[in-house]
């Protein structure tokens, strides 16, 4: 089976092109979509206990009287405007309305520091701040006296009246701009009709793994050429994002990767954006919504095939079924790899498979397949990942099912889609060729330089950053180490900050053996130490809430009076428990075993000769991860260090 090229004369690469050729700004492409879809749904969202609807021109309304709501505070173009809230349907509404009064839309995570709100909030000299809830704007007010640029607070929803002098709700806001829309009908529309491709649109603040927050500045320009990227890279995999598609948004709209492919690819394409009631909810709500397209990172697509799978495993003959059903998807991705490795996620299966393996996956189809694809609303055409490594062990059940599993890599200075695997040629747990309009090339040790369209060109007021991260002939320096196949598809090998200097000159890419042990279900979080060191050590934290539900199953007592929760990405997770718990023997014996087989497929220099298991998971309320998960090893040393040390 050869590598199948889309043809160039292909209609969704003209129609991605032409799109180009005419939009040069988020205004200029949302009105373009209110124009041409202004009738279809727009948003779909959870309201007063039921789902509602609105189409493109009622949302064009709303965002016109926040946009004027904006120019009657005297907001200038290219003010920096501030969102800070949870991923629901004012986070659009006020998007845009920014966007519409010229604004550059700076994002900050709910969850971050009051530190990281003060940097960035000064750094950006933001002027206006909206707030997704009033414990939120509580929370802010308290920072008010050292946020000196700050003009007045907007509170997105909950019970909140503001007293229209220095903060505001939602609808006092929209007041204000119906009431200013009267007075200057056309100012809005001449606003919007000023902006240029080189304009700022938003700013997105970043630190990765070094802490160090960098701010990434897009203009319209760079936000236009991204999406651009995005929809012809889709349609040169012949599939495409259409009017049709429901997209339904549960990560973080502060993130880019949920901001790019749930927010402005589906507007650009006139689809719908449904936002879910969060994370706990995730499965009622997809299938109440029926999406046709998502985006998670692995970690959540993880926690979703787990539930899945417990539900056919409630009996010994359900486990049997899924276990079989797998083996059948596993047989069909085999079955059907092209020379290259790669399967054509763009077709049937069936269309392809032939003799017994067909009857079987026909079988299995119907038996689980359809049964998943069923919980998962039954319309899904793209379930897509980002944001961290899709394991093996993730990426093929989802294939085996006959699902669109593009496995994506992107970054924040990019917004995304640098390589995102194009359906007709699916390697498993790869990413895809560099998306069109990007060049690249890699440094002598193998990182990853990218510059062209839709990538900064510089770090927004940060010469240190600029000077650290930009090539003399302005190549960004990606951070990031990648290997490319003889196709020119191509994987991150790991972080070039993350690699280990062991002392007797071995290097190690961390992500290797983390990725290993991570292929254990019931463990969540694994940190690869070495550095500077004679051999590796790990600090790995199994998934308590799994554990326990193992333990009670067993009838296995234990101290439960010293377990603690938090709330992690929405959800009632345990993140701390007692010694007893470490130290049972089940526990031990489940984390033995996977570091054994992970060191099984490692050298002896990059195996994992000792290791602790943490009575408490890496948070974000404690700096150890960023609000993607990703974990900073710096902090977790620091935090870690009497464990890490017992192990030397």
């Amino acid at each position: 089976m050869a590598l199948k090229v889309v043809p160039d004369s292909d209609w969704r690469i003209q129609w991605a092109d032409l799109w180009f050729d005419h939009i040069k700004t988020v205004p200029q492409m949302f009105y373009s979509t209110v124009k041409h879809h202004g009738t279809r749904p727009a948003n779909t969202y959870w309201t007063d206990n039921n789902w509602k609807t609105i189409n493109y021109q009622e949302w064009a309304s709303i965002s016109e009287e926040i946009g004027n709501g904006l120019l009657s505070l005297g907001v200038n173009r290219g003010d920096n405007i501030v969102i800070m809230s949870p991923t629901c349907v004012e986070w659009g509404w006020v998007d845009i309305g920014i966007e519409m009064a010229g604004g550059c839309t700076t994002t900050i995570f709910p969850s971050l520091s009051s530190d990281d709100v003060e940097f960035i909030v000064n750094h950006s000299q933001v002027t206006y701040f909206f707030v997704g809830s009033p414990e939120l704007l509580q929370k802010i007010e308290i920072l008010q006296p050292k946020l000196p640029s700050i003009k007045g607070f907007i509170c997105m929803s909950g019970n909140f009246r503001g007293d229209e002098s220095k903060t505001w709700n939602l609808e006092q806001l929209r007041q204000l701009g119906r009431d200013y829309m009267s007075k200057k009908p056309r100012e809005l529309g001449e606003r919007v009709q000023s902006l240029t491709e080189n304009d700022a649109a938003t700013t997105v603040y970043t630190s990765g793994t070094t802490g160090k927050l960098k701010a990434a500045r897009l203009t319209h320009g760079e936000v236009i050429g991204g999406l651009w990227r995005s929809i012809r890279n889709c349609a040169m995999g012949n599939i495409e994002y259409n009017s049709d598609d429901v997209y339904l948004s549960v990560m973080p709209l502060a993130h880019i990767m949920e901001r790019t492919y749930a927010f402005f690819c589906t507007i650009s394409v006139g689809g719908c954006i449904a936002y879910g009631r969060g994370p706990a909810f995730v499965i009622q709500d997809m299938q109440a919504i029926r999406p046709t397209w998502m985006v998670m990172v692995p970690r959540m697509m993880d926690r979703i095939l787990k539930g899945i799978k417990q539900f056919f495993a409630a009996t010994p003959e359900g486990e049997k079924l899924w276990n079989w059903a797998m083996d059948v998807g596993s047989q069909m991705i085999d079955a059907r790899l092209s020379p290259e490795n790669t399967i054509d996620s763009s077709i049937d299966p069936l269309d392809e498979l032939t003799g017994q393996l067909r009857e079987e996956y026909i079988r299995a189809k119907e038996l689980v397949f359809d049964k998943v694809k069923a919980a998962l609303g039954g319309r899904l055409r793209c379930f897509a990942s980002g944001g961290a490594a899709l394991l093996p062990e993730l990426h093929r059940p989802f294939l085996g099912m006959g699902m669109y599993v593009p496995n994506g890599y992107g970054l924040t200075e990019t917004l995304c889609g640098v390589g995102v695997s194009r359906a007709n040629t699916v390697k498993v747990s790869w990413n895809a060729p560099i998306a069109p309009g990007l060049e690249w090339k890699q440094d002598e040790d193998g990182e990853l330089l990218l510059k062209g369209v839709g990538v900064i060109k510089e770090y927004y007021n940060d010469p240190e950053s600029n000077e650290a991260c930009f090539t003399e002939d302005g190549f960004f320096r990606t951070g990031d180490i990648v290997e490319f196949d003889e196709n020119g598809i191509f994987r991150v090998v790991d972080r070039k900050k993350a690699i280990i200097v062991m002392d007797t000159g071995k290097n190690v890419a961390p992500a290797k053996p983390e990725a290993l042990v991570l292929r254990e279900t019931l463990i969540d979080q694994v940190l690869v130490i070495g550095d500077g060191r004679k051999y590796i050590t790990a600090l790995i934290g199994p998934n308590w809430d799994e554990m326990m539900r193992i333990l009670d199953s067993r009838g296995v007592e234990y101290d439960k009076s010293s377990l603690r929760y938090e709330l992690v990405n929405g959800m009632k997770t345990c993140v701390e428990v007692g010694p007893d718990l470490v130290e049972n023997p089940i526990v031990r014996d489940i984390v033995e075993k996977a570091v054994g087989n992970a060191n099984a497929e490692l050298a002896d220099f990059e195996a994992i000769k000792k290791y602790v298991i943490t009575p408490r998971k890496f948070l974000q309320s404690r700096d150890e991860l960023t609000p993607t998960s990703k974990t900073k090893s710096r902090v977790i040393i620091k935090n870690f260090a009497a464990e890490i040390e017992s192990m030397y």
